[in-house]
């Protein structure tokens, strides 16, 4: 291979490497511009100066809608620090059916930015209803414009596995299904409430197989219209996933009428 050879070669390599490095920084910015407009920047440092956050630290789960970070508190606990995405455009399509109805938010903003607001809001109120009532969920510990700060559900740094995660024995699978749906009856006997999209894939499993409830802005309260709805959506997502891993014997109606009638 002539040097001309060789030094067009390190050129291209070095082109392309360059390329590359551009395209990755591209979709890091646009990530970051996405959960990180400007007003919500002025809200996470405004949350650092009065110590609700000491430090942020890396991705935890992320979806369309909003995006989940571990972080340090001010008193150094370990937080979830989710944040809503103002950019999703049919953010308040999907969520209008929950927040209609319902009583403890009876002017819903026309301005996305504000619905946005609300909704977080609206996870937190949830939250601490729940917590309240010792369902298990994270302890909410602020909110702030589209940020939400609760108690982070894992060890070291690493969350705790979905139920869809989860890789068990059948025994323990029909341990876990009889401590959800008990979770369920609790949450609609004693707060009055239904988890409006809950399946396996917000439900945490920690230490010792105990379940914890999350995603909980989609929570409704059981006189909302669609609550049964939600309710026998749930029971049957759940149902489909214990037959799947093992778990024999579970009536649907059955399971029903003991959340309803306890």
């Amino acid at each position: 291979m002539s040097d001309w050879d060789q030094r067009l070669r390190r050129k291209e390599f070095k082109r392309e490497r360059e390329q590359r490095y551009l395209e990755k920084r591209s979709e890091h910015d646009e990530v970051l511009e996405e959960v990180f407009d400007r007003r919500t920047l002025l809200t996470i440092y405004d949350l650092m100066n009065t110590h609700q956050i000491r430090e942020m630290g890396g991705v935890i789960s992320a979806g369309k809608e909003s995006r989940v970070y571990y972080a340090i508190g001010g008193d150094g606990a370990e937080l979830a620090v989710k944040i809503y995405l103002i950019t999703s455009a049919e953010f308040k399509r999907n969520r209008l059916q929950y927040v209609v109805g319902d009583p403890r938010f009876k002017r819903i903003p026309t301005d996305f930015r504000k619905f946005t607001y609300i909704w977080a809001r609206r996870e937190y109120a949830n939250l601490e209803e729940a917590h309240r009532h010792g369902i298990p969920v994270p302890k909410p510990r602020f909110y702030r414009e589209n940020i939400l700060g609760m108690a982070f559900l894992g060890e070291n740094g690493l969350r705790y596995p979905s139920l869809e995660e989860t890789k068990l024995e059948p025994g323990d699978y029909e341990e876990l299904s009889h401590a959800v749906m008990e979770i369920v009856g609790r949450f609609y006997r004693d707060v009055g409430m239904v988890h409006g999209d809950l399946s396996q894939f917000n439900i945490l499993i920690g230490p010792d197989l105990k379940p914890y409830i999350i995603d909980m802005a989609q929570a409704v309260l059981k006189t909302h219209p669609l609550a049964e709805q939600f309710l026998e959506h749930a029971i049957s997502v759940l149902v489909d996933f214990f037959r799947k891993r093992g778990v024999k014997d579970l009536d649907e109606d059955g399971i029903l009428a003991g959340i309803r009638g306890g």
